[in-house]
């Protein structure tokens, strides 16, 4: 059995437009650990927001979660982290080929079998076409926690500069991708629509497109768009997040399970997305 979870978001438990479920989530990883005993689970991505929190405040906060993974893994459960669109310092030490920052193997996708059925991980804002890389590493470089959602980045982007040729290049390139691609607060708010209405059935089709060109892949497994469902023909399944009321993931064995923590009485949801 393989399990999947994505979209935790930890480090957003005292934000109201965000507020990650974290007791949950510290419950149902133990039950991870004591009762389901997967061979592999799965964290796909945005496990930590590392946009609205600073890297190293939020890790201590979260010492005890990456303290039970450490013995999820004692108790012979392969961990995998496969990174999403929240997850900046990582994909930055893998650029850089660094100590990685996560104390476990993370990949940017990941492909694992379970008897005769092979699952692709995938974090899903592959899909999204309003997820631009270059505006994740200003909004990641200049958050902490005391500025956290509000996306005052321009103004220390512009005093951190080195010099002044430095800095007059970076008012510049501010000011131009203002003119070619509106505010940045505009953007990122486009950008962030994962929780609010973002068209995850386009996005449900990307994927599956993805398993048609990929004959060696059964099942794609995605996050992403905070909606949890399983595609009518199974080859797409959405773990949904932890954020709110939302406590879903995905069990994998021959077929995809989803699943609802319901409060620590696990039930599966059955419905389906026609696509």
């Amino acid at each position: 059995m393989i399990v999947t979870v994505s979209d935790t978001h930890l480090g957003t438990e005292d934000m109201s437009s965000v507020y990650a479920n974290r007791t949950a989530f510290m419950e149902f990883l133990s039950h991870v650990r004591d009762e389901l005993q997967p061979s592999d689970l799965v964290l796909n991505g945005d496990i930590e927001d590392l946009w609205r929190r600073d890297m190293r405040s939020v890790t201590r906060d979260d010492f005890d979660v990456f303290a039970t993974l450490e013995e999820c893994r004692e108790e012979g459960i392969d961990v995998h982290y496969v990174l999403g669109n929240h997850d900046w310092y990582a994909r930055k030490d893998i650029e850089a080929g660094r100590r990685q920052f996560y104390e476990t193997d993370y990949h940017p996708e990941l492909t694992l079998e379970y008897e005769t059925t092979s699952y692709a991980f995938l974090h899903g804002h592959q899909f999204d076409p309003l997820q631009d890389p270059w505006y994740f590493d200003k909004l990641a470089l200049v958050s902490d926690d005391a500025i956290g959602a509000t996306f005052s980045q321009k103004w220390a982007m512009y005093t951190d500069a080195r010099s002044y040729l430095s800095a007059l290049k970076t008012a510049f390139k501010l000011y131009r991708d203002r003119v070619t691609r509106g505010t940045l607060e505009d953007r990122i708010t486009r950008m962030d629509r994962c929780q609010t209405g973002s068209n995850a059935r386009e996005q449900y089709r990307d994927a599956r497109r993805y398993v048609r060109e990929r004959p060696e892949v059964d099942v794609i497994c995605t996050g992403h768009t905070h909606q949890p469902a399983i595609s009518a023909d199974g080859s797409v399944a959405n773990s949904g997040s932890w954020v709110g009321d939302d406590t879903t993931y995905l069990v994998l064995g021959e077929e995809p399970k989803l699943m609802d923590w319901n409060g620590g009485y696990p039930i599966e949801r059955t419905d389906r997305m026609e696509l």
